[in-house]
């Protein structure tokens, strides 16, 4: 951890503490806590190393610097400090370290039941902290007893919300500061490569959230029925809306701006008294879009797998799945007079090249030929790599005739390799056999298969068809 990475999450911690404050609608008092989503995000990228700048920051904050200096210096301070500090500092550590082992160690389980076991240690976190923190208040002062019953949930449902909302923003910015780069994060930016970064249609969305936001304030100062402030739910939309369509780093910041402009309006629309529905309101907004990004990174994993399934890595050729599909429907919607035709081809001696110059001198062989083969095909026909050494062209609107012709040509144009310093001259058997109606494409395949073994026990370098 550079010492940077150290001055910039204590410079951190002591800003967002500070803003809290500013947004705070009553002494101490805040729809959100900051800090908490500082000190867990920072604990998740930076490890236990995080321990030292986060306790100083606490300490600095809890031990007030000015009022010593004013009054005298107090012993009792000092342990307070320490003590608010170490209440703080040891559950968001511990549950900093947790989400970190869990995201990392846990990459077989799907995304979604990730970010759920993250859900569950934040909760787990914040109401530890406040827990810890309250009694720590109540043991260092003689005019709070009792504020632990009183004070738990709201002071949890806050540092949860901050947890919630200034962790991913955290995790966008500290990385820059971390030695290590951190695999399990990219998945959650990892669709962001498919999307650009125009600003215009986010701020639109963004404005739509913010006015949503505003006008619910204003309708619940303006109304008295405590169930208006209810509609502060229907915000979730927009946010959705973005998370779903932007980038992360732009859903993390519609979620920070959303959770500003409420924590601001509470106060400023006087509707306090519905703060808690209002805390808890962006705790489901912010816990729907920690499972609305998800969405776009498993249809960025399906893309990626669907890819896989329709191309073949070594030689960049459909595979058979793909073939199958596409030739059944050229099949399918022929005319009944149509002939349509598959030439199966194997590669001779290939398993000699494997042995003699070792696999990777094969590779190039398959990838080489199949690619000169490829070149030569008409724009209807189609080539796709079978087995290992195993090809198939579908040859449409050929009888049988025409496509032994065809497949001819094609074996005349297997190359004369120059690999390093090999000269491999490639040669192919081939099998051809002719689509009938009714016929599936695996049972052309098998007859083509027939022809193809008969080509090689008649010696190979040639074609043979089958009716």
């Amino acid at each position: 951890m550079k010492t940077s990475a150290y001055v910039l999450l204590f410079l951190f911690w002591i800003g967002t503490f500070y803003a809290a404050n500013i947004m705070a609608f009553a002494e101490f008092i805040s729809l959100w806590y900051m800090p908490a989503g500082v000190s867990i995000a920072g604990f998740l990228i930076f490890g236990k190393r995080a321990f030292i700048p986060i306790f100083l920051a606490v300490f600095f904050v809890s031990f007030r610097f000015a009022e010593q200096f004013e009054q005298g210096f107090d012993p009792a301070h000092l342990a307070s400090a320490t003590l608010f500090a170490l209440a703080h500092t040891v559950p968001y550590g511990l549950g900093g370290l947790l989400a970190r082992h869990w995201l990392s160690h846990f990459a077989q389980h799907g995304l979604p039941q990730r970010i759920i076991g993250l859900l569950v240690i934040y909760a787990l976190a914040a109401l530890l902290a406040a827990l810890s923190g309250l009694m720590v208040w109540e043991f260092t002062t003689e005019t709070n007893s009792g504020i632990l019953e009183e004070g738990w949930f709201a002071w949890w449902l806050g540092d949860l919300v901050g947890v919630m909302v200034i962790a991913p923003l955290m995790c966008l910015i500290l990385p820059r500061f971390s030695r290590k780069r951190l695999p399990w994060l990219d998945e959650f930016y990892a669709h962001d490569r498919r999307l650009r970064a125009d600003l215009k249609p986010f701020l639109l969305k963004l404005i739509v959230a913010v006015s949503a936001v505003i006008g619910i304030l204003i309708l619940d100062s303006k109304i008295t029925h405590p169930g208006v402030a209810y509609f502060v739910f229907f915000v979730s939309i927009p946010q959705l809306w973005i998370v779903l369509t932007e980038r992360t780093s732009y859903a993390t910041a519609s979620l920070v701006t959303i959770t500003v402009f409420m924590a601001f309006g509470v106060g400023v629309f006087d509707v306090t008294d519905q703060s808690i529905t209002y805390q808890f309101a962006l705790y489901i907004t912010a816990a729907i879009s920690y499972f609305a990004v998800s969405i776009p990174a498993l249809m960025q994993r399906n893309n990626q797998l669907a890819e896989l399934s329709m191309l073949d890595l070594l030689t960049d050729l459909p595979t058979k799945w793909l073939f199958k599909s596409l030739v059944t429907q050229v099949v399918k919607s022929s005319r009944p007079n149509q002939n349509h035709c598959i030439a199966l081809y194997n590669l001779d001696n290939f398993k000699k090249i494997n042995d003699e110059y070792g696999q990777t001198t094969g590779d190039e062989v398959l990838r080489q030929s199949s690619q000169i083969i490829k070149n030569e095909l008409r724009d209807s026909e189609l080539l796709c790599r079978c087995e290992q050494d195993t090809f198939v062209v579908f040859l449409p609107n050929l009888d049988i005739e025409e496509a032994t012709k065809r497949a001819n040509e094609l074996r005349h144009k297997l190359p004369v390799l120059h690999i390093d310093d090999l000269i491999l001259p490639i040669r192919g058997s081939f099998g051809v056999a002719q689509v009938q109606f009714g016929e599936s494409i695996d049972k052309t395949v098998e007859r083509a298969t027939r022809a193809l073994q008969q080509a090689k026990l008649e010696g190979r370098n040639k074609v043979v068809a089958i009716s």
